[in-house]
Formats: C-alpha cells, structure tokens, sequence
C-alpha cells in the first residue's frame, strides 16, 4: 500500500508573542511574550500524537510552522499537494486563529480533511463543528482516535462509529461520539524527536543547558482547582509511566544530544516512589542531565527534593496563585499559604530554584488581596515568578461560573493570544475588578518583583557559566520590558 501524507501543523499566530506561544499541553493553558521571558516550548503532544500515527498506508509529517515559516510558505506554494489530512491542536485561545489557518489550508486544497484536538474541541465541540471548515473533531486523549481515524480515511472506511470523535450529521448538526478510554501510558511511543525542524534550539529562560527537550511521564493531576482544566480533560484521574519506560525515552534523548528535560507533567512531585527509581536508574546509567520539574506544596518533601537535586534538578515549579488563604480555599486549591512557605524555603535550603506562578482576578479577588500576595511572594521568595490574570477556560468551574452569569461568554474563544493573561476577559464578573485595573496590577506586580536591586543582584551572583549568563541576559530583557512598559 502507498503511504499518504497527513501534517501534523503547529500553525502560524499573528500579533505580539507570536514567535514564542507555548502551546505545547493538551488542554491549553498556554501562554505568550515577554511576560514570560521569552520562553519557547517543543510541541510534545503534537509529535507524540503524530509518531502515533505511523502505521501502513500514513505516513504522517510533522511542521512546526511558528519556528520553519519558509518550510510551510513550501506548503502553501504547491497547494498542499499529496496531503490528505492535516490535524491541529486547538486551545480556546487560538481557536479563531487555528481556523483561519485551515480555511487557507482548504481554499488550496478542497479536498484535505480539517481535523481539530486539544481542549477547545473537547470542551466545546458543537461551536467548533459549526466551522464548517472545520471536518473532525478528536475528543480528549488524541492518539488512539487520530490514529484510527487517519488509517480508516485512507482506507476509504466510515468513521462515524469511531469513539472519541465528533463530527457533523447530514443535517449539519454535530454528532458526539462516545468517549474513548483513556490510553495506557507505558503505550505510548517514544515522541520521535528527529520530526523537530533540523537545528532549532527551543528556547527558555530558566533552563541551565540547551539544547533541552519536554518529556510527559503522567497525565492527570491529583488536584482539583476550580480553573483547570487537566482534571476534566483527564477524567479526573491520574496515570503514570514506569520507570523503566522513562528511562528508555531519556536515552533515546541522550543519544540526540539533548542536555536538559523540562518534565511537563502537572505534578510530577506526586510520584515519590516511581521517581526514586528513575533517579537510581539515571545515576546507575550516568545520565548527565539538568532538568526541571512541577511540584505542589502539599505533595513535597525534604527526602524528594534531596534526591531531585541529587538526579540534576535544579528548578520546582509551584502553583502558588494567590497569597491569601480565604482564596486558595475560594480556588479549591487544597493547599495554605504556611506549606507554600516551607516549601519555598526549603527548596532554598537544598539548593534548587524556585518558580512562582501567580494568577489575579478570581472570585473574591480585591486591591487588598492583590497587595497581599504581592507581599507574600516577596516573602517567599521565588527565583522567577509569573503574575497573569485568571482566564476562564471552558472545562472548569470558573468558567460555568462565568456563563452562567454572562451567557455572551458564549465559546471562550473572545480570549485569544493577543490578550491572555495580561487583560481581563469577563473577570468583573467574579471579582468587580476591571480589565484595565487588572491590566494595571499586574505591571505594578512585575515592577515591583523584578525591578529591584537586591534581586537582580542575587540572581547574577547565580550564574555558573557563560550560558547561562546568556539565557538569563535575553529573559530580563524580556521580563524587563514588559515590566517597565507592560507591552507583551
């Protein structure tokens, strides 16, 4: 059987940050511009749905056209020629751009299938079926369904039945499918990281060694905050690899040549016991890796964080959000303020670097609360912070919060990557703070975090190598700028 082609597209974005959107989690959450220093992820979920694909009669091409532009003007320029399908990841925040991108993909091939995945799709299917450019729609879990799908399409086989799709009837009303089980992880293939446009080194601000890859060894998170969408998307269940199937993936990823591992799991600090055994292999292997990894503050301990710095961590990511507890509680975090200090200040003990996330304008959110958690993480004292203003996103209960008081919220998709984090989308609704003075706090939460000598001047005693004297020079510019201008 003569293999067909089917793109795997990271598509093109317009508008400020365009270059370096991170967009590489399945349920969206993504980010954009200086704000965050910067910072460039590899599209994992894409490559490793698109290494999934390959079987008889596919032969999947992945294209990452935000870093390989020339390569997808190529495309463009023979009309898309020998392409069957292409598929797309689609969060909320680039839904209208992602659409655009395949009307322009089909006004020169009509006869290509638009097939959409991620969060918006699974959230929102029937907004999305009403783009009638718009072809299949993959819910959840992308593997297992784009790969029966692709194969069935050049088989010339039906897929209405297929699980975990959704389409249109003849009468153009959607058509959702039932959902598919969840895949078992240690199935999953290694991402074949050689489909990675040929010399582009991803960058980010906190990485200590490039080049650097992102691995996912768990789906889920055991939490259940009330903005996220990983515990919806995922069922509400966690899932793990094993050690041994981590490992293999990590020497996959030293014969490559990659220096450091950005672990892109929800909570990898949740996995005590399997992580000891991957930080026992990579120390029997000699695995000379740096790498960095998210944590909660209430799924920690001093035992985890010696043996992470032990294996070559060197950065705990934390989801702080806010520095009051009445709000932790509104957020449905499960975690206080108290064990966000031990953690921060035990991190510091060990050696390792800390990063702060920090969200404004939730439910209850006020001046007072904001000044609060301000304070709280000049207190704690995190290496890096990011400060953006809370987004509802379709799948949590924020957002039914929000439409069921404003219905003109309609798909989500009015918030986009010109705006994300940094303006208010329908937060008055939760908290009687506007978008501009939200937009205000978080410039004064940056200024007043970054732009302080005692930081900047422990932040460069640091530095151990000229590389990273390097990163950490374009990532202030970056964080500086938008700090003093506001402007992503």
């Amino acid at each position: 059987m003569t293999a067909k082609n089917a793109l795997f597209l990271k598509p093109p974005l317009s508008g400020a940050g365009a270059r370096n959107v991170v967009r590489d989690f399945l349920y969206g959450c993504w980010c954009n511009g200086r704000r965050i220093g910067g910072m460039q992820m590899p599209p994992l979920t894409e490559l490793t749905a698109c290494t999934h694909a390959r079987q008889d009669g596919v032969e999947p091409v992945f294209l990452d056209a935000l870093v390989e532009p020339e390569r997808f003007q190529a495309l463009i320029d023979t009309r898309f020629e020998g392409f069957f399908a292409v598929a797309v990841m689609s969060s909320t925040q680039s839904f209208r751009q992602d659409v655009e991108t395949l009307e322009r993909v089909k006004a020169l091939n009509p006869g290509i299938k638009a097939i959409l995945f991620g969060s918006h799709p699974t959230f929102m299917p029937e907004y999305c079926l009403q783009e009638t450019v718009v072809d299949y729609l993959v819910l959840r879990e992308p593997e297992d369904t784009l790969r029966e799908l692709l194969g069935a399409l050049t088989r010339g086989e039906p897929v209405d039945e297929l699980a975990g799709l959704a389409l249109r009837h003849p009468d153009g009303s959607a058509r959702i499918n039932e959902h598919r089980a969840f895949v078992t992880m240690d199935n999953l293939p290694i991402p074949d990281r050689t489909l990675l446009p040929a010399g582009a080194d991803y960058f980010n601000p906190v990485v200590k060694r490039l080049p650097y890859t992102t691995m996912q060894t768990s789906r889920g998170c055991p939490a259940r905050c009330n903005y996220c969408t990983a515990p919806t998307f995922y069922g509400n269940k966690t899932r793990v690899r094993s050690a041994e199937k981590v490992l293999e993936e990590m020497r996959e990823i030293k014969r490559l040549g990659y220096r450091e591992i950005f672990f892109r799991d929800e909570t990898f600090s949740a996995y005590k016991g399997r992580n000891f055994k991957i930080f026992e292999g990579m120390a029997a292997e000699g695995m000379d890796f740096s790498w960095i990894a998210n944590a909660r503050v209430d799924m920690i301990d001093e035992d985890s964080m010696r043996a992470m710095k032990k294996a070559g961590c060197h950065m705990l990511k934390f989801g702080v959000e806010t520095g009051s507890d009445e709000m932790l509680v509104t957020y449905k975090k499960g975690t206080t303020t108290d064990q966000a200090r031990w953690a921060f200040a035990k991190a510091r003990e060990v050696g390792l670097d800390t990063h702060a996330h920090i969200i404004f304008g939730g439910p209850g959110e006020s001046l007072d609360t904001i000044r609060q958690t301000i304070a709280f993480v000049k207190e704690i004292r995190p290496s890096t912070v990011t400060f953006g203003i809370l987004t509802p996103y379709p799948g949590t209960e924020i957002f039914d919060m929000v439409a069921e008081k404003q219905p003109e919220i309609l798909d989500g998709s009015g918030s986009n990557m010109e705006n994300l984090h940094t303006s208010g989308f329908f937060n008055e609704s939760l908290c009687g703070l506007s978008g501009d003075e939200l937009s205000r706090q978080i410039v004064r939460a940056y200024r007043e975090f970054y732009v302080r000598p005692g930081y900047l001047l422990e932040r460069l005693s640091k530095i151990r190598s000229f590389e990273e004297l390097m990163i950490s020079l374009v990532a202030g510019a970056n964080v500086m700028q938008f700090a003093l201008t506001g402007r992503k």
